[in-house]
């Protein structure tokens, strides 16, 4: 048999440092700590003041502090962000959008909210500007919590708890500018809670499927672009009515998630996605796919 060079020796010396179990503490504790300080320098240096107003800057930095803390922890822990390939799974990213946009439809034909079908019609035909701009953003999320967290939790779990865990921390990430009043508000946040269960259940379960980030930003980005802000074109909403109602922090969409969330979870296990899934036991260190060897469960 011939000899391994060595760099191939060095390849798999590093896949196994990458991969091994024994430094999950490390890597969450470089993880959180890098998520942490850069939520800190969003909330603290870049807080709306008397001076810059209502300034925005924090929401891209706070937006931006779990793919940090996935960077440092893929050098200094070492470890695994799992990029994954562009596959069917894509399309499933904009779920969340067509059942937001049923659930908003529904209450307006029982007359419970108030549609404009020319702003509607906007918003969803530029729906192709829309999403990819919330995408963007939604990015600097998706890569810490479904291309770092999300693997490295489901080896070790199976997929109820890993996404009940990572939807607690994801929901706690969101709760300190919710009580400083930036986001959202108090009021909302039991329909705000439920909307972020059921989304996250269905952004775990693609995840699962695609073994790739990018279905999950598809998603996101269309939760940020369209549901969130009830079908708005140019900062009008083509959904109006009460305030617990509609938006994020609305019941409407709240609801409209946990369903999607229910269907998809139950569709899940009972196809046999419930099992933990452990890294492959190849991994090869590619910036764009660092678990190329995976393949979709169907």
């Amino acid at each position: 048999m011939a000899a391994r060079s060595p760099r191939s020796v060095a390849v798999a010396r590093n896949d196994r440092a990458r991969t091994d179990p024994t430094r999950d503490v490390r890597r969450l504790c470089f993880y959180f700590g890098g998520l942490a300080t850069v939520y800190l320098i969003g909330v603290w240096w870049l807080r709306p003041t008397a001076t810059n107003g209502s300034s925005q800057n924090w929401v891209v930095v706070v937006m931006a502090a779990p793919t940090v803390g996935a960077l440092f922890a893929r050098v200094a822990g070492p470890g695994v962000i799992v990029w994954g390939r562009l596959n069917r799974w894509l399309v499933m990213g904009l779920t969340p959008a067509v059942v937001g946009l049923a659930g908003y439809g529904f209450a307006s034909a029982l007359g419970l909210i108030e549609v404009n079908g020319s702003i509607l019609g906007a918003a969803l035909l530029g729906a192709f500007i829309l999403v990819p701009t919330a995408m963007i953003t939604a990015t600097g999320e998706e890569i810490g919590w479904r291309g770092f967290l999300w693997p490295l939790v489901r080896r070790r779990f199976t997929f109820v708890p890993a996404w009940l865990l990572v939807t607690a921390i994801w929901w706690l990430y969101h709760v300190p500018v919710i009580a400083l009043g930036w986001y959202g508000s108090l009021s909302g946040l039991p329909a705000f809670t439920l909307a972020i269960l059921g989304f996250g259940a269905f952004v775990s379960v693609i995840t699962d499927r695609s073994h790739a980030v990018w279905p999950s930003i598809v998603a996101h980005g269309a939760w940020n672009g369209l549901v969130a802000t009830s079908f708005a074109f140019q900062g009008e909403a083509a959904f109006t009515g009460d305030g617990a109602l509609m938006g994020e922090f609305g019941w409407l969409a709240a609801i409209s998630m946990a369903v999607l969330g229910t269907t998809s979870v139950t569709w899940h296990l009972r196809t046999g996605g419930g099992a933990r899934m452990p890294y492959p036991e190849r991994y090869r260190d590619r910036w764009t796919a660092d678990v190329a060897d995976l393949r979709p469960l169907s």
